[in-house]
């Protein structure tokens, strides 16, 4: 049997059934995505408490408190006179030291609320809130909101001297991966206008926070390699392919690169470099691109029509992977000192006020934003910005979009957009 076939198959299988959920349907724009708050428990805990609160900015009354007690928590029936005369507090300050997250509380009950997302645990914590309810409802108990509906940990759960411990039936665990989403899934066919949409984004927010699909596909290939002990030598030897396997997707691009740029090259003066081969796509110390932060695989292009006061420099137009894969133009001198074993010359980091009077010459003084070496760049699609995108391959973490590129007809369809894109944001920006 070929078993490494067998195995990768099954596990091609296993990540396609996880690959899409519910909660695919992000946003264009999302408010919480771009502040970047989706770890912060103190902002994710604001907005919740303010959808709870019958006073919240969201304009609907007890609609979200009523739905999340009766719901999420088990607390019903409860009235909606009652419910119109509850607080819901955030950071609710139980002494010098303590701050509950969340409170909910009226004439008849108290409701602690502890909310964990990446944070940890605190000794004694749950215990201190325990105690503090019971001193203002009897029948009190802890809500406690974590990823994936945890029980705290005893480290917790009992006070501080160890001696008395909180009862496990006294806490309520809920999850944001389930109990919220489910609940504020629920909760949208009664909402409309802005507030269903913010509602939404803030569902996206949770998803980012609870989402298990990485974890559970590791399960399921775990359980897979321990099947038979030749699924396991299989594995193995996928694993001691995969590293020259990822370096050689990188080559493939890289020459689907050079034969797309033939089509254009002349245009714009363009002749392929071949005497420095400055940290060339083609050399073979790229084959240690996963073992270090990276060696800069690229495709360079000499700038024919462009000359300097300093007859060794040059600009090219270059091609590079660092993470993620990008193209700029930069500034090259053939005769620098040689670094990192390449065969002659230099990259030049000093772009200075002169160079730049000189390079506006040959390239649009507005786009010159020197960084290093660099006069100019930007992401296949289009962006400067210096982040990850999910449609710009990067090949330390393997996103989605550069394993895409194993497909020869994806890549191919990539390459030629991608040129496209250099082309209107890089090249016609040359004089």
């Amino acid at each position: 049997m070929d078993y490494d076939k067998n195995l990768l198959l099954r596990v091609s299988t296993h990540i396609k059934n996880k690959e899409v959920t519910p909660y695919d349907s992000p946003s264009e724009y999302n408010i919480f995505r771009i502040l970047e708050v989706t770890e912060k428990e103190v902002i994710m805990c604001r907005f919740l408490t303010d959808l709870l609160n019958p006073e919240g900015t969201h304009g609907c009354g007890t609609l979200f408190l009523k739905s999340f007690l009766e719901k999420v928590i088990n607390k019903h029936p409860v009235n909606d006179t009652l419910l119109s005369h509850t607080n819901v507090l955030k950071e609710f300050v139980i002494d010098s030291e303590r701050r509950i997250d969340i409170v909910i509380e009226n004439s008849r009950f108290f409701i602690p609320i502890e909310v964990k997302i990446y944070a940890g645990e605190q000794k004694g914590q749950c215990y201190d809130y325990y105690e503090y309810a019971k001193t203002v409802d009897s029948n009190a108990s802890i809500v406690y909101l974590t990823r994936f509906g945890n029980m705290p940990s005893l480290y917790s759960r009992k006070n501080k001297n160890g001696d008395e411990i909180v009862p496990s039936h006294k806490i309520t665990c809920i999850s944001w991966e389930k109990d919220i989403w489910d609940w504020l899934q629920r909760m949208l066919a009664c909402l409309d206008g802005p507030i269903k949409h913010i509602v939404m984004q803030y569902m996206e927010a949770v998803h980012s926070i609870a989402d298990r699909r990485a974890e559970k596909i590791m399960e399921k290939s775990l359980e897979l390699l321990y099947e038979s002990a030749d699924f396991f030598r299989a594995g193995i030897q996928i694993e001691k392919s995969m590293k020259a396997a990822k370096v050689r997707l990188i080559r493939l691009v890289f020459d689907d690169f050079k034969t797309e740029m033939e089509k254009i090259s002349p245009k714009y003066g363009l002749e392929l470099e071949q005497d420095a081969l400055y940290y060339s796509y083609e050399e073979t110390k790229h084959e240690k691109f996963y073992d270090c932060y990276s060696t800069y695989p690229g495709l360079n292009y000499v700038i024919k029509k462009a000359h300097f006061s300093k007859s060794s420099l040059q600009m090219w137009f270059r091609i590079e992977i660092e993470h993620n894969l990008f193209a700029g133009i930069s500034l090259f001198d053939t005769e620098a000192a040689s670094k990192d074993g390449n065969l002659k010359g230099c990259q030049v980091n000093d772009i200075t006020a002169k160079i730049i009077d000189e390079a506006a010459r040959y390239l649009n003084r507005d786009v010159i934003t020197p960084a290093d070496w660099w006069f100019t760049w930007c992401y296949p699609n289009g962006k400067r910005q210096d982040s990850d995108y999910d449609d710009v391959p990067n090949f330390k973490h393997m996103n989605p979009c550069a394993v895409s590129l194993v497909d020869c007809q994806k890549r191919k369809e990539f390459v030629k957009h991608t040129v496209t894109v250099f082309e209107e944001q890089l090249l016609t920006y040359l004089l």
